[in-house]
């Protein structure tokens, strides 16, 4: 994903119209920040690729050199949502999927690769993020004897779907990572008026861990 979106990358709001929304106008507006620019370099988009498809947005962060404690990526991608509400059970699935996905790409990789590339699959749950509904992954890769790790999280916020990745030499810090960003997105979600649940209220706050960090 992380390539991916260099080759896409650019920097703005994840509206589908210049339009803030609003009561009269109701819909999601995400903007994507830069929660410390002593330390991230948004990476720049490379040359004779395709723009963005509309209402999509994406940019890639990279850490400066020895302001993290190794190499450090954040990619951030928001584009439509198919829905403003998913149901539960069907990202109970997807959740179950990729850890499978994660396993079906260490098969090809260990071939590839006479087994120096690795992929393992560390994590994979539904859960909350700034009150809307995620899906978190975490994996662990192994290239020549060097670790990295990476967590994804597929965020539903409102009428948009915001696809965060974070990789890191240490787990720990990946997570640290993506709670910086994530807590730096800035939302307006207005829902229409007969929506049962509405939006949540919107505070900064970085995200909690489970797991135990190991490296």
């Amino acid at each position: 994903m992380i390539a991916g979106l260099v080759v896409s990358g650019c920097a703005g709001t994840g509206a589908l119209s210049n339009a803030p929304p609003s009561p009269d106008r109701p819909g999601t507006r995400i903007t994507l920040n830069n929660p410390d620019p002593n330390k991230w370099a948004a990476a720049a988009r490379r040359a004779n690729t395709p723009p963005p498809r509309p209402g999509q947005v994406a940019q890639v962060w990279v850490c400066r050199p020895l302001a993290c404690a190794g190499n450090a990526v954040v990619g951030i991608q928001s584009q439509p949502s198919p829905t403003r509400h998913p149901d539960r059970a069907a990202l109970e699935k997807m959740a179950k999927f990729l850890p499978a996905q994660a396993r079906a790409q260490d098969v090809m990789m260990e071939a590839a690769s006479d087994g120096e590339e690795r992929m393992t699959p560390l994590s994979s749950k539904v859960t909350e993020v700034r009150g809307y509904p995620a899906i978190m992954a975490e994996t662990k890769r192994t290239s020549k004897s060097k670790v990295s790790f990476s967590l994804r999280g597929e965020l539903f916020i409102g009428t948009m779907l915001v696809h965060v990745v974070s990789l890191s030499t240490d787990r720990a810090e990946a997570r640290k990572h993506f709670d910086s960003f994530v807590a730096a997105i800035e939302i307006l979600d207005v829902p229409p008026a007969d929506d049962p649940i509405g939006a949540p209220a919107q505070a900064p706050v970085a995200l909690e861990s489970t797991a135990t960090p190991t490296q």
